[in-house]
């Protein structure tokens, strides 16, 4: 059974919520998401690295980045993603869910669907039943069992003297996060013209936040992991940090999946490259999974910006047909051509948990 380290992301101010910008590319700055990919997170912490160490490879790229960028990495992670009370919420596997008999769950509310509670996961992983009682949140698209969310801490467990209808009626209709947009004014240099434009930002309700799942392959690297983990924190994740968005404190906490042996497939939880030989594993009919077309900008250390070399990836939520190993994947330079003096690193490594084998799948 996979155990995995989980990072909890809160706001650094108790006072305060943790509000992000985490932009969608090929759309304004008025649009944002509730997570961030596993690449972009790599991506960052590749960032930070460059900032706070001294030590670089022969290529240009800090040395923290060199073991991930030959295939063999100390650690792989998720993409960053909501928690609720300190409960890691995980993707939704493209897999068939089975729903209670008695459930009235039409195709349209399946389609909201993105995240399970990992007692949710592990049962639609297994191909059980899922119990009668769950709680739908955000709209549809969060699901919890009603013995985890039970367990969650205040405001999210029941109130003394709170009926159990009351209580759900309260979670479902509180949002555990919210986006908005923000308007903001920008001055021409010369002209003074004023310009309105709006930026999008993700507010987290008192009580979640976000999680990264990490496993660690060399236990030895889970200090420096949680070095530039808090560097990153004080810096801010993801768009507009100037502006105040993306700064976190983090707690450290595990999760046991109880997924038993042996596995016949592997639900990614984080975006995935394959390999030229694991090229088979997308290829299999019994594999089902979405691709993302990821590219963007890019910072270099000399401060000039150009566009990322566009690179396809397997979204978070995929389910590969495997045989006797998880998918591993790959590290990408996407640099667009050798006038940028270092690699510009993509990671699509694979954060993968085994499946076991479902009659009927």
């Amino acid at each position: 059974m996979p155990t995995l380290t989980v990072y909890l992301l809160t706001s650094p101010n108790p006072a305060t919520a943790l509000a992000c910008h985490f932009g969608r590319q090929g759309i304004g700055l008025e649009e944002t998401s509730e997570a961030l990919a596993s690449d972009s997170l790599f991506a960052a912490l590749v960032a930070q690295a460059a900032l706070s160490e001294a030590e670089f490879a022969a290529d240009g790229a800090p040395a923290w980045a060199a073991a991930f960028a030959q295939g063999e990495p100390p650690l792989r992670h998720s993409s960053l993603l909501p928690a609720v009370g300190g409960l890691p919420l995980l993707p939704r596997p493209l897999l068939p869910l089975r729903l209670p008999a008695q459930a009235d769950v039409a195709a349209k509310q399946l389609k909201k669907l993105r995240y399970l509670s990992p007692r949710l996961f592990e049962l639609a992983c297994r191909g059980a039943e899922l119990p009668a009682e769950m709680i739908a949140l955000q709209q549809g698209k969060v699901w919890l069992s009603e013995t985890e969310a039970r367990q969650l801490p205040a405001p999210w467990k029941p109130a003394s003297g709170e009926s159990d209808a009351a209580w759900r009626a309260r979670l479902r209709s509180t949002l555990l996060w919210q986006i908005d947009a923000i308007p903001r004014v920008t001055l021409d240099r010369l002209s003074a013209a004023s310009a309105y434009y709006e930026v999008g930002r993700v507010v987290f309700a008192p009580g979640a936040g976000l999680s990264v799942l990490v496993a660690f392959h060399d236990p030895a690297a889970q200090p420096r992991f949680e070095r530039l983990l808090t560097l990153l924190g004080e810096s801010g994740l993801g768009g507009k940090r100037t502006n105040g968005y993306g700064a976190f404190s983090w707690q450290r906490s595990e999760l046991i999946l109880n997924l038993p042996e042996p596995h016949r497939r592997a639900v990614l939880l984080s975006r995935y490259v394959p390999t030229p030989d694991e090229l088979a594993l997308v290829r299999d009919a019994q594999s089902t999974y979405q691709l993302a077309n990821v590219g963007g900008w890019f910072l270099a250390a000399n401060g000039a910006t150009a566009r990322r070399r566009p690179v396809m990836m397997i979204a978070e939520g995929a389910v590969l047909t495997i045989t006797d190993r998880l998918p591993s994947g790959r590290v990408i330079d996407v640099r667009p051509d050798d006038s940028v003096p270092h690699p510009v690193y993509r990671s699509g490594l694979a954060l993968a948990v085994g499946v076991p084998e479902v009659r009927g799948w």
